[in-house]
C-alpha cells in the first residue's frame, strides 16, 4: 500500500525570490570536431540543442562566451599524467588510423581532434567557475562534448576522455578555494569516474540518481565514500521503467536536506538527457516536463543559498528530446517566475523507490538528517 503523502517532507522556498538573469552558454566548434564514426555519442547532439537554444526567445537573455583551451594543471587535478598522454597519444595516432578513429575501449572512440575537444571542454568548465563565483552570471552551461562523468583518474570510458564536472570542481578548490561544492548528476547512468575521484574527499559531495542494473554496473546505495569521505558520496539508483515519481522523490528527499546541510558554495549537474522517455539508451520515462522542474528546484536552491550554478552535459541521445528538454531547462534557470506549485512533486513514487530511499536513509544514518 502507498505510504500517506505526510511521509514526504517538502523543501522550504518559501524566502525564494526569482530575478530575470542572463546565463552564460559555452560552446565551441572544436565540441564538434571530436569525431566518433558511427556511434550514439556525434557531433549533432550539440548542433541541435544550439540551434533550438538560438532559435527560442531565451537567446535574448544569454551570453555565449567562447571557452578556451585548459592547462594541462587543470586536468592533473583529477586524472593521472599517464592517462592524460593516452589520450593525447591516441588522438595523434588517429590521425592515420584507419577510417580517422582509434577505440580507447569497446564503448570509446576518438579521432585527430579530440584531445583538443576534451581540452576544450575542461576549459570550457573551468572557465565556468571563473564566471559564476565571480558574479558575471550566476548560472553557466557548458553545452560540451566529448561528456565526461565515466572518466576515471586513470581511464577513459563511457565514451568519457576527461572528467569535465570533476575538473571544475577541483579548479574551484584549487583556484577560488571553495571549501564545499556539490555535483548532483542525474544522467541515465552512473557517474563512476567522479564518484572514484572524490570518494575519499569531504569537501566535494557527489549524489546521483541513475538506473540500476545498468552501465557501468556502480553506484549503489552502500557506496557511501570512505575515510574522510564517508557520506560524501550518495547514490539513488532506481529500477527500470522509474519516471517523474522517483526523480521527484530524490531531488526533494535527497538532494534539498543533503544540501541544505552540506551548505555547498557551488553546485555542478551533471546534466544527462538519456534519463528522458524517449531515449533508447536506457530504460527510464523522465518527462521534459520532469527535467524542466528539476531546474526549477536546482534554481531555487542555488538562490536561497546564493551560490553559483553551472551544468555541463552528459548524456542524451535522442537528438528531438534532447534538445527540448535542454531548452526547457535552459528556460527555467533564468526565469523571474516561481511557483513552488512547480517544483518537482513525488506523487506516487514506486514502491522500490521508497524501499531506496529506507536503505540510504539507513546508510547515511548519523551523517545526514534524511
Amino acid at each position: 500500500m502507498f505510504p500517506d503523502h505526510d511521509v514526504f517532507t517538502a523543501p522550504d522556498f518559501s524566502d525564494v525570490k526569482f530575478e530575470k538573469s542572463n546565463a552564460a552558454v559555452y560552446f565551441h566548434e572544436d565540441f564538434l570536431a571530436h569525431k566518433t564514426g558511427d556511434h550514439p555519442e556525434h557531433p549533432r547532439r550539440l548542433v541541435i540543442m544550439r540551434n533550438a537554444t538560438l532559435d527560442n526567445p531565451v537567446n535574448e537573455n544569454l551570453d555565449w562566451p567562447s571557452p578556451e583551451l585548459c592547462d594541462e594543471a587543470d586536468v592533473l587535478r583529477c586524472h593521472t599524467g599517464s592517462h592524460y598522454e593516452n589520450v593525447r597519444k591516441s588522438c595523434e595516432a588517429a590521425a592515420e588510423a584507419p577510417g580517422g578513429l582509434v577505440r580507447l575501449d569497446p564503448d570509446t572512440v576518438v579521432s585527430e581532434m579530440s584531445f583538443i575537444a576534451a581540452r576544450r571542454a575542461v576549459g570550457a568548465c573551468c572557465q565556468a567557475v571563473d564566471r559564476v563565483v565571480s558574479g558575471k552570471n550566476r548560472i553557466a552551461w557548458c553545452l560540451v562534448r566529448p561528456p565526461g562523468h565515466h572518466a576515471t583518474p586513470e581511464r577513459s570510458m563511457g565514451f568519457c576522455l576527461f572528467n569535465n564536472a570533476a575538473c571544475a570542481a577541483e579548479y574551484a578548490r584549487a583556484v577560488h578555494k571553495l571549501e564545499r561544492v556539490m555535483i548532483i548528476d542525474h544522467d541515465l547512468h552512473h557517474g563512476n569516474g567522479t564518484q572514484d575521484i572524490f570518494y575519499n574527499v569531504p569537501n566535494v559531495l557527489y549524489t546521483s540518481i541513475h538506473q540500476s542494473y545498468h552501465f557501468p554496473g556502480t553506484g549503489y546505495i552502500d557506496e557511501i565514500g570512505s575515510g574522510k569521505g564517508r557520506g560524501y558520496t550518495v547514490n539513488f539508483p532506481v529500477l527500470a521503467g522509474s519516471g517523474d515519481n522517483e526523480f521527484a522523490l530524490y531531488f526533494r528527499e535527497v538532494v534539498a536536506p543533503i544540501a541544505d546541510q552540506f551548505k555547498p558554495q557551488l553546485m555542478i549537474v551533471s546534466i544527462g538527457f538519456d534519463a528522458h522517455s524517449a531515449d533508447h539508451l536506457g530504460f527510464l520515462k523522465v518527462s521534459t516536463e520532469m527535467f524542466k522542474r528539476i531546474s526549477l528546484q536546482l534554481r531555487a536552491m542555488a538562490v536561497q543559498m546564493d551560490i553559483g550554478l553551472i551544468y555541463t552535459l552528459e548524456g542524451g541521445y535522442s537528438l528531438e528530446a534532447s534538445a527540448e528538454a535542454f531548452v526547457e531547462c535552459l528556460v527555467a534557470s533564468i526565469t523571474d517566475r516561481f511557483d513552488a506549485g512547480e517544483l518537482p512533486q513525488p506523487n506516487r513514487p514506486s514502491q522500490g523507490a521508497i524501499a531506496t530511499l529506507d536503505h540510504l536513509r539507513q546508510a547515511h544514518k548519523g551523517i545526514w538528517e534524511l
